[in-house]
């Protein structure tokens, strides 16, 4: 081979690299486009229009879809309803999920394997049996009220069922897994030269777990946080069944849009709850900054 032919080729390789490259993209990137993209944008679109009673949706534009949720404050409160009960189960799953997690982090990698696929048996189960379940706990003729009552300690059943703390626990069991399996993955990956450092310098145990520790784990306290408050927001079955209609959140508006045949003002919702869940996602790194662990931010 001639050295010209050497330096075509040189020249040529990082083309057909790329050629390769964008080839192997186009597919997956056609299929998003068409099965996610399109109907999402054409979703939007529906959104805003007025309801109809034989189409889709009416004809002509309009915004009173979203300025029917933002003047009305029934939807306001049930809103303000979901973005509360989201912080809420996300908070008491990091503050439960991390001493869990840490434990987990410091066993040995054959120990901490079993640990991880215990954790990931309760996610096997459907969220519609584990949220019956609750209702066999909680209703009126369920195990705490009848064991209270055989015991004579209450005459009449409490009323333990649809509330907004019903709906916080029985997503709380459901979503902890999620939690403890994304901080057990960071903490064990944070290298443990980082506190021998911290101990050799005089840190305290709590120090060196505040100053070293905690801030290297925000990666998974990130990911952790974001994944229980996104699942919160979609968690139909669990909030209609231990909610019930006095404590409903913007999933079961978007739903009961849907029954009605109110299209575009469930398009509306969907959309609502896509802005706030896009918010979140991008609130929750700009306070936790988990790129400051790889030096990025």
């Amino acid at each position: 081979m001639t050295p010209v032919m050497r330096a075509e080729g040189n020249i040529l390789l990082p083309v057909f690299a790329a050629a390769s490259r964008s080839a192997l993209l186009l597919p997956p990137l056609a299929l998003l486009v068409l099965f996610f993209l399109t109907p999402l944008l054409y979703l939007f679109f529906v959104s805003f229009h007025a309801p109809s009673q034989s189409d889709l949706f009416g004809e002509g534009l309009t915004l009173g879809n979203y300025l029917r949720v933002i003047g009305d404050s029934f939807f306001l409160t049930i809103i303000e309803r979901t973005m509360l009960t989201g912080a809420l189960v996300a908070l008491i799953c990091l503050a439960i999920g991390y001493p869990a997690a840490f434990a987990i982090a410091r066993m040995p990698p054959r120990h901490r394997l079993v640990a991880l696929l215990l954790l990931l048996f309760p996610l096997m189960v459907s969220n519609v049996i584990r949220a019956y379940g609750w209702v066999a706990i909680l209703g009126r003729r369920g195990v705490i009220n009848s064991t209270l009552r055989n015991f004579g300690v209450i005459d009449l059943p409490l009323d333990l069922m649809f509330s907004t703390a019903t709906v916080a626990v029985g997503l709380l069991t459901i979503l902890l897994p999620y939690m403890i399996i994304s901080l057990a993955n960071s903490i064990a990956a944070i290298d443990p030269h980082y506190e021998e450092a911290a101990q050799s310098l005089r840190a305290s145990p709590v120090r060196t777990f505040f100053h070293v520790t905690l801030p290297l784990s925000a990666p998974g306290m990130t990911s952790g946080l974001m994944i229980v408050f996104l699942l919160t927001l979609s968690a139909y079955v669990t909030v209609s069944l231990l909610g019930g209609p006095r404590t409903k959140m913007l999933v079961s508006l978007v739903f009961d849009s849907v029954v009605a045949f109110a299209w575009p003002r469930a398009a509306a919702f969907a959309f609502i709850l896509l802005a706030l869940a896009l918010g979140v996602a991008l609130i929750v790194p700009a306070v936790l900054r988990p790129g400051r662990v790889r030096g990025l931010g």
